[in-house]
């Protein structure tokens, strides 16, 4: 009988992690349009945009940690490669059909969506079933066989992390499907408007939670720290979950979600505490690992920033699931920009005199922080496998890396911040919004054009070129033996 051991060792799928870039640089293609869109032209950027930026963005951070937790799994080397396969294919595929979709009106592009979205679902499942232990059938084998173009670390991680953040997830998702059978597909509103939040952060809470608990295994703090982590992960999603459900069904204030989210927070103040030293870590023997812990601590103390400022908002705005400011509906036709029950629409953003920028805020440089994480993990453990000092003898580029990826989320999130409340561009009088409570700094905006998006697209082209650098030198070198 298959016996599982309870941890697996972290690594590097090099392809996968090219994979996972490449995917992210998807979503941020999309999403750069629409701000360039808006910039070059005054055009308000389509929901379609928005919202597949959006999702293809976390997608890429799904298959990143997938990326580092594949080389030790028990799986059979076919279903590796259908990692690969799906992953480059199924979010290409998913934006293209909600381009043609909701951009073209083309309505056969809707089975686009289901069958990607499914396929995609379904490989990352069962990547998070094994790691969390599970023998699944034709897939898990007696021993682990590493790949050629993998990396395998002498760091563990307990397989029961997966757990809890895997079942909450795929609750998360089964939300996501009934908003696109019920509403999407139908051309409705969403009713109540919330449901976008509880589909959208019962899924990131989760994959939140096992990045941190990635980082705390990667920053190596002692067994009993990460035992706690653990456990507040494990309690604070279920509860999180739950009370969404019941912020949406019997419309609780949102302190029925929040305070579970709360102890979530805790998460990422453990990991800050302990990329400063204020939490005790055991010794590591990680080359240069001062410099991604000092790059870890600011990334994070960024993302504490930004978590924040989503509690803020759903605590002063977001109190009832019928209006919500993360997201603008527009439902067919479009019937105005706001909260209008008296016309049938149930939901929107921004509500009258909310700062639509602080939603912006709190949600897109915080995805792209746990992007950035996600790579810094990456980087630790192609470090620990000695790939900057025996493979390609360049320690300076892990130091680049560790200034430039935090860097690029924080001039996103500094740009958003100067330019929140006031509406710059052709478009501003169709966007001025009554009684700004922050007057903004003209041209602010910049901060997020100029340093983030080039920041941004350097990292990108530079792991990709680093990951298939990799490749190209370790087949040589496969030959050569």
């Amino acid at each position: 009988m298959l016996e599982l051991k309870d941890t697996i060792k972290l690594g590097v799928n090099i392809p996968l992690f090219v994979i996972g870039t490449l995917v992210v640089a998807l979503g941020a293609f999309i999403g750069i349009i629409g701000i360039w869109g808006y910039f070059a032209r005054g055009i308000i950027s389509p929901e379609w945009i928005k919202i597949s930026h959006g999702h293809i963005a976390w997608w890429g951070v799904l298959v990143l940690i997938a990326s580092v937790i594949l080389p030790s799994l028990n799986v059979k080397s076919w279903f590796k490669s259908i990692v690969l396969i799906g992953t480059v294919l199924a979010p290409l595929v998913w934006g293209v059909g909600f381009y043609l979709y909701y951009a073209r009106d083309i309505s056969a592009a809707m089975y686009l969506l289901p069958i990607s979205e499914a396929v995609l679902f379904i490989i990352l499942l069962a990547v998070a079933l094994v790691a969390s232990g599970f023998r699944l059938p034709f897939i898990t084998t007696e021993e682990a066989t590493k790949g050629r173009f993998e990396l395998i670390t002498n760091i563990e991680i307990p397989r029961r992390i997966f757990i809890v953040p895997t079942i909450v997830a795929i609750l998360g998702v089964l939300v996501g499907f009934y908003i696109a059978s019920t509403f999407r597909v139908a051309h409705k509103p969403i009713e109540p408007a919330a449901l976008v939040q509880f589909h959208t952060h019962t899924v990131i809470l989760s994959v939140s939670a096992v990045v941190m608990l990635l980082l705390l295994r990667i920053l190596n703090v002692e067994d009993r720290v990460f035992n706690i982590a653990v456990g507040i992960s494990q309690v604070a999603l279920p509860l999180v979950f739950l009370g969404l459900l019941l912020f949406n069904i019997a419309k609780i204030h949102s302190l029925v979600w929040v305070i579970p989210a709360g102890i979530y927070y805790l998460l990422p103040i453990a990991v800050f505490l302990a990329s400063i030293g204020l939490i005790k870590s055991k010794p590591v023997d990680i080359p240069y690992h001062p410099a991604m812990k000092t790059s870890i601590a600011f990334a994070t103390l960024v993302l504490l920033v930004l978590i924040a400022t989503g509690a803020y908002i759903a605590l002063k705005w977001d109190t009832t699931p019928e209006v919500t400011v993360t997201f603008k509906q527009e439902a067919f036709p479009h019937v105005g920009p706001y909260y209008d029950p008296e016309k049938g629409y149930p939901g929107t953003a921004p509500a009258r005199n909310t700062p639509r920028g602080l939603e912006n805020l709190h949600y897109s440089p915080g995805s792209w922080l746990h992007v950035a994480l996600m790579w810094l993990v990456g980087l630790t453990l192609l470090s620990a496998s000695g790939v900057f000092t025996n493979i390609l003898n360049k320690p300076g580029l892990l130091y680049l890396f560790a200034i430039t990826i935090p860097l690029a989320p924080f001039f996103n999130a500094l740009g958003r911040y100067l330019a929140w409340a006031p509406y710059l561009g052709p478009a501003a009088p169709a966007l001025q919004i009554e009684e700004s409570i922050f007057p903004g700094a003209p041209g602010g905006i910049g901060a997020l054009w100029y340093a983030g998006h080039p920041l941004k697209a350097f990292n990108i082209l530079t792991l990709v070129i680093l990951g298939i650098a990799l490749i190209y030198i370790i087949s040589k070198k496969t030959e050569k033996a």
